[in-house]
């Protein structure tokens, strides 16, 4: 009888842990694809291989555009992102900063520095106009999706780094 006291109250305490372990956000990068709103990011994550995003423990905040900020970008300029790996990259990394950033920390950061590999320093401008939260000229759609690797905040802008210009040899 006692042994059946026990394995009843060791189910009642692992029950709940096991259905909030269950209920734990995915990846960045899993919830990206899961929403089926992201396709042109997360075929662009695909090709460069970000592993920040698909994999590593973070925490990382990322500004993703959806697929009707693809939309507005002028016409080719799709295809020449993903047609030169360098410019994938640093495209894909200028989305990402290093940290846990929630949509009413912007604001007081200013600026923050993305992982974006060129030359320059790659920043964007953080601020608040009226009830809308803004990274450089584009809005916030949708913030504060909560991954287990970082935060997703949506926006209806692709961010294009400023490139170095080439070296001359």
């Amino acid at each position: 009888m006692k042994l059946r006291i026990a394995i009843i109250a060791l189910v009642l305490v692992l029950l709940p842990v096991g259905m909030a372990l269950a209920q734990a956000p995915g990846t960045i990068y899993e919830i990206l694809v899961a929403d089926g709103n992201f396709k042109n990011l997360v075929a662009a994550i695909d090709k460069a291989n970000v592993s920040e995003v698909k994999k590593l423990a973070g925490p990382f905040t990322i500004f993703a555009p959806n697929d009707e900020a693809f939309a507005k970008l002028p016409p080719g300029t799709l295809d020449r992102i993903m047609g030169d790996d360098s410019i994938l990259k640093n495209v894909v990394f200028y989305h990402i900063v290093p940290g846990l950033y929630m949509a009413k920390d912007l604001p007081g950061l200013k600026e923050c520095k993305t992982l974006c590999p060129t030359d320059q320093a790659q920043t964007l401008k953080l601020t608040k106009v009226g009830d809308r939260y803004m990274v450089q000229e584009a809005t916030i759609l949708r913030p504060d999706v909560k991954a287990s690797n970082g935060v997703i905040h949506v926006v209806d802008t692709v961010f294009i780094p400023k490139m170095a210009p080439p070296k001359v040899p």
